[in-house]
């Protein structure tokens, strides 16, 4: 019996590991360069559907919201829209963004020369043949409702928001993020969602 429980054991990690294999039927990895000039356009090229989140960084501040809509482009730093449909991240480097999406097998967006963007990188395109595997993740994000704000003292007068609907008091966030790797590298993350903390998904039993 032991042997069978050894090897039943066995068979269902290589079945996992099996099932965690993807490539380019299965995810869609672009990339590329935007004037940061042309950075409101640039976002006007995509079809956020299901991509509800907005983290929206600045020198002196951050906002993290639910559809927000981007302000002071001009001095915008970085930028992600993420969620079940996606993950699009803007990074500055000086007066160019870098930008890389990663999100669903056979999407597409409109003419990037329209939109300042230049050449459109499809990572297959010169990748052929790597295989990811991937997995899901969570992380527990910082502070506790306290039935009015989220409150951390471990990031003293930071303030902290998050799209997150009618929170309970003393309940926390956790981000929800899909891992790809290759040869035990994390190569990219795609974002996909929030929601309150639960121990039951990451391992501690509930009571």
């Amino acid at each position: 019996m032991k042997g069978l429980s050894r090897d039943h054991f066995f068979n269902e990690i290589v079945e996992r590991v099996q099932r965690s294999r993807c490539g380019p039927n299965d995810v869609t990895i672009l990339g590329g360069m935007c004037g940061s000039g042309d950075l409101e356009a640039f976002f006007g090229a995509w079809r956020f559907a299901d991509m509800p989140y907005r983290i929206w960084e600045w020198t002196e501040a951050i906002v993290f919201a639910k559809d927000a809509p981007l302000k002071d482009a001009a001095l915008l730093e970085r930028g992600r829209l993420f969620g079940g449909g996606g993950d699009l991240m803007v990074r500055r480097h000086g007066e160019t963004f870098q930008w890389r999406f990663v999100g669903p097998p056979g999407v597409r967006i409109l003419d990037g020369a329209a939109f300042g963007m230049g050449e459109v990188e499809d990572y297959w395109a010169s990748h052929t043949g790597v295989v990811f595997h991937q997995y899901e993740e969570t992380a527990l994000l910082w502070g506790v409702w306290d039935g009015e704000r989220w409150k951390e003292s471990r990031v003293g007068g930071a303030a902290l928001d998050y799209p997150v609907d009618h929170p309970m008091k003393g309940r926390r966030v956790q981000l929800h993020y899909r891992v790809f790797s290759r040869s035990g590298q994390v190569e990219f993350v795609w974002y996909t969602g929030l929601s309150e903390w639960r121990g039951s998904d990451n391992g501690e039993r509930e009571n």
